[in-house]
């Protein structure tokens, strides 16, 4: 089941291409849930990851956070995860879905309450994360009808997350059990859509897609140590990210 309480394929074939927005209509692309439990958000969960990459975008400071996502959708990711951490995050989420509305879909990352799903939703944001499990989230994500993904770790929180009709799930944080944690895990809860995140890099992120990972949370691989003048190394960075993912499906 998806976000909104909708039922989502436990897994795709490696043939099978998401729907990335420039497949989707618009009007397909941003609408809730409708029909009933067939819900029409269902490509946007879809859409969270067409590359089976989300870009998480924290910095120190609020100068940065604009110009580093736009790096990074330049280079070919268009899923952006903004962490309320960053200073003037909820500015840089507004600022990204206006300038970016065609080009990438933009969430908060790092959403830890109900108060920080409504400013985050208030600002635009298209998608919620968290690194653990709020019921109080996902309830503002279900009313605003936009996908939440919530994080856990063990089997009994990913077992309770499924419960509550959420197959989309951050694994954090993903490097301290490896590739084969995501494996094993995928054994007793095969509906389990794993979004690993946390210490994913250019070293690890094949054997994490092998492993069975729906998609990647990648952050500091693409980010780090840049300024101003290393914008073009973020984004070569995330073209690197893709020819080397290219091709490798562990589902």
């Amino acid at each position: 089941m998806n976000a909104c309480g909708g039922r989502i394929s436990a897994a795709r074939a490696p043939s099978q291409r998401l729907e990335t927005s420039r497949d989707i209509q618009p009007s397909k692309r941003w609408s809730g849930c409708s029909r009933g439990r067939r819900s029409a958000v269902e490509p946007v969960t879809e859409e969270i990851a067409p590359e089976r990459l989300v870009a998480i975008v924290r910095t120190r400071g609020p100068e940065l956070a604009v110009p580093l996502a736009e790096a990074i959708v330049s280079g070919g990711i268009s899923s952006i995860e903004v962490a309320l951490t960053t200073p003037g995050a909820l500015e840089a989420i507004a600022e990204l879905v206006s300038r970016l509305a065609d080009r990438a879909l933009v969430g908060a990352g790092t959403v830890r309450n109900a108060s920080d799903a409504e400013s985050a939703i208030a600002a635009g944001a298209r998608f919620l994360v968290s690194p653990d499990f709020n019921e109080k989230v996902l309830d503002k994500a279900r009313s605003s009808r936009i996908p939440y993904v919530p994080g856990a770790l063990t089997p009994s929180e990913v077992g309770a997350i499924l419960e509550a009709g959420v197959e989309l799930i951050k694994i954090f944080p993903a490097v301290r059990l490896g590739p084969g944690y995501l494996r094993d895990l995928l054994g007793p809860f095969p509906q389990l859509r794993p979004l690993p995140t946390g210490g994913i890099d250019f070293s690890n992120a094949a054997e994490f897609m092998q492993a069975g990972a729906f998609a990647l949370g990648i952050g500091s691989a693409l980010t780090d140590g840049t300024g101003r003048s290393g914008l073009a190394g973020v984004t070569a960075r995330t073209k690197r990210l893709k020819r080397l993912l290219a091709g490798v499906d562990g589902r």
